[in-house]
Order: C-alpha cells, then sequence, then structure tokens
C-alpha cells in the first residue's frame, strides 16, 4: 500500500511540475515567432470585415501605430470609430455624440498595442494549435473588461495574423477577419485623434 501511495504522488508531483508548454504541446519556438512577429508590427493598415454571434455584420479599415495607437474605421453607414491614443480606448459613437473610454490595457486591443508582448507572461494560454498552416492561440487575462477569451489565428508560412476571435461574458464572440494587411512608413498623428 506505501509503494502504491508513493507511486501516486510521484505522479501528481511529476504531472504539476512539467511546465505547462510540455503537457499541450505547446511549441516554445513558434510561440517566440509569433511574439517577435507581433512586436516588429509598428505602421500597419488593413481592411477588415467584422462579425458577431449575435448577427453583426461591419467592414472597415484599421491602422495601426505601435505602441498604443489605433483607429477602426467602419464604412459610411456604421456610427462607430474606435480610437486608441496611446492611454485610453475610446468609442466614439457619432450619431449619438457620445464617448465610452476604457484603459489600452483592460481592453481587448491590449494584445496588439502594447510595446512588447508576452504571452506566457501577459496571459493565460488556454489553447496553442498548429495544422493546416495555420496557428490558433487562445489567451485569457482577467484584466481585461468583459473580455471571457481571446483567440488570435495565424498563416504559418510566413507568419501573419489573419483573424482574432474576442468572446465576452455574455458568450457573444466576435471576430474580426483582416484582409490586404500593409506595412506603412508613418500616420499622421491626426489619425489617432478623435478631434481632426
Amino acid at each position: 500500500m506505501k509503494k502504491f501511495n508513493f507511486y501516486i504522488f510521484f505522479f501528481v508531483f511529476f504531472f504539476f511540475l512539467i511546465p505547462t508548454k510540455n503537457i499541450f504541446g505547446l511549441d516554445s519556438k513558434h510561440l517566440q515567432e509569433i511574439e517577435n512577429y507581433l512586436n516588429k508590427l509598428k505602421y500597419i493598415s488593413s481592411e477588415f470585415i467584422q462579425s458577431s454571434s449575435d448577427g453583426y455584420q461591419a467592414e472597415g479599415k484599421i491602422f495601426l501605430s505601435k505602441p498604443g495607437k489605433l483607429r477602426i474605421e467602419y464604412k459610411e453607414k456604421e456610427n462607430l470609430l474606435i480610437i486608441a491614443d496611446g492611454k485610453w480606448l475610446h468609442y466614439y459613437d457619432i450619431e449619438l455624440n457620445e464617448i465610452q473610454s476604457v484603459i489600452i490595457e483592460k481592453s481587448p486591443a491590449w494584445f496588439l498595442l502594447k510595446k512588447k508582448l508576452n504571452f506566457k507572461k501577459d496571459f493565460n494560454i488556454k489553447q496553442f494549435k498548429k495544422n493546416s498552416g495555420k496557428t490558433t492561440i487562445s489567451l485569457t487575462n482577467d484584466k481585461l473588461e468583459n473580455v471571457k477569451k481571446i483567440t488570435l489565428i495565424f498563416a504559418s508560412k510566413p507568419i501573419e495574423l489573419k483573424k482574432w476571435i474576442i468572446l465576452d461574458f455574455q458568450d457573444i464572440e466576435t471576430t474580426v477577419s483582416l484582409l490586404n494587411i500593409k506595412e506603412e512608413k508613418s500616420f499622421n498623428k491626426k489619425t489617432f485623434s478623435l478631434i481632426k
């Protein structure tokens, strides 16, 4: 009996001390390559298609200037403008002339806007999967407001961010698919201001 208990103890001890990356087959080298890709992004623009599990659909354009600057413009029929100014992420309802703001570190855009992203330190990695030229990473962070989970999907060769999926605490999934990603030399400062 004592010998049996020792083996149980050894199994439990071994299981919980093995790094999570080994248990789930997390490829640390590939994860580092994806981190490097995201951290090297500086000025980019991209068209996007947004869809939600509640039936909402929209299109528009994203402008990113790291660290901390973001502009999401929807097509003319939409009345929403999203701006990150380096500290705050603002949701501007054009029709109502109302603004809601959240600190960038608590927004779902944080993974894009952070100067130097470190998946293992900044998030809990819930899934890391590679197949058919695609890599999927699912992340959680308790500090993010109304975000239950973020899933990032990358093309593998070459590495390129293709889409992200945000699951909120109402269990609504919002998917943003990126199209025609372009590296830019710079942006006008007014691009990331609510007032032009």
